[in-house]
């Protein structure tokens, strides 16, 4: 049963790192059909001219440089991920048979972590998604596109991609805990037959 426990907390380590991995990768790409879609050309004026929205050439397209922050501090979120993940080979929880504080640590500050992005992350992408789709003037971007040679899409796959990666995320976290309490179980038992063979001995 060991055996299984421990291969089990040497792969979670792994799909940890790679989860996190995942999210700061798709933070490099949330933006890529607004950028594609040239929205940064169509609102460029916008801040320029004290967000005036008259010179918008696209209505809502100014929504490209409101993400940018969002966009930034979620990028700095999947670095720290990436950095709770390697934290846990740090400290050997992908090897170790007995688990000791910094063990638990790790786990808990990465669980917590996780789902604390996950939840952030999630509420600001889909409602800058709405905003999306409702506040930009896909016929109005449409004809500028057409004039002006820019390629355009109505894609919301970048948005929508995020369920997926914050599932991914949110199994793996969810299967560290159950490994860890597994593992809490197992050395408990371990204690007690220890525990009972020495009894046994001196009997």
């Amino acid at each position: 049963m060991y055996k299984k426990q421990m291969i089990l907390q040497r792969i979670l380590c792994y799909a940890f790192i790679l989860a996190a991995t995942l999210v700061f990768v798709y933070s490099l790409g949330l933006m890529t059909d607004l950028y594609e879609n040239r929205l940064g050309y169509y609102a460029e004026d916008y801040y320029r001219y004290q967000a005036d929205p008259s010179t918008l050439m696209v209505p809502g397209a100014e929504i490209y440089y409101d993400m940018q922050e969002f966009n930034r501090d979620f990028t700095m979120a999947g670095l720290i991920l990436i950095l709770l993940g390697a934290a846990q080979f740090v400290f050997q929880n992908h090897n170790r048979r007995k688990y000791y504080i910094a063990n638990y640590i790790t786990v808990g500050v990465s669980t917590v972590a996780a789902v604390a992005v996950s939840g952030w992350a999630l509420s600001n992408i889909f409602t800058y998604k709405e905003r999306y789709v409702t506040g930009v003037d896909f016929e109005s971007m449409k004809m500028w596109s057409e004039m002006l040679k820019f390629s355009y899409t109505e894609s919301t796959f970048w948005f929508d991609a995020s369920t997926v990666v914050f599932g991914i995320l949110l199994v793996v976290t969810a299967l560290n805990v159950v490994n860890l309490v597994w593992k809490v179980l197992l050395m408990n038992a371990e204690k007690k037959l220890v525990k009972a063979g020495k009894e046994g001995k001196t009997a």
